[in-house]
């Protein structure tokens, strides 16, 4: 098995693998995945690798199929390393995304200033316009008092 794949068809581990007193069954030693091998081919048995069809359990494929293995259309996933680098990750990840929802808050916060600016401006464009719509009206209504005053003296 170690000869026909160096890395484990699923999680491309370099451990190893567990023979198992069973015969022809072995095992990955990193994602635990469990294999039946035969003369020209293999089948899953079991595994507990993330984004895995399980349609994949239980038939015989030929090694050529188990070494160009693809999950859901998606390279495989690496699981070299331990846990504690995989824990690490998801801290980064999480440290991450509090940093993006620290910065979401931020920017919602200024959004929300600009807008307020951009109310408090249409507010004050208003009341000029108000104005001036006033002080149309009594000019036309001085000049409706002139037009009188001009037909009255002629």
């Amino acid at each position: 098995m170690q000869s026909l794949f160096p890395k484990c068809p699923i999680c491309d581990s370099e451990k190893g693998y567990k023979f198992s007193t069973f015969y022809p069954l072995v095992a990955c030693k990193a994602c635990k995945s469990e294999w039946a091998l035969y003369e020209d081919e293999m089948e899953l048995k079991s595994t507990c690798a993330l984004g895995l069809t399980t349609g994949l359990l239980n038939k015989r494929y030929s090694f050529d199929f188990w070494k160009n293995l693809e999950v859901e259309g998606e390279p495989k996933q690496t699981m070299k390393g331990n846990s504690n680098a995989l824990v690490e990750t998801l801290r980064s990840f999480q440290r991450k995304l509090e940093k993006l929802k620290k910065e979401k808050t931020a920017l919602q916060t200024e959004i929300e200033k600009i807008r307020k600016i951009g109310q408090e401006k249409i507010r004050m464009k208003e009341e000029e316009t108000t104005a001036l719509e006033e002080e149309v009206a009594k000019l036309k209504k001085e000049l409706e008092s002139l037009k009188e005053l001009i037909g009255s003296l002629e």
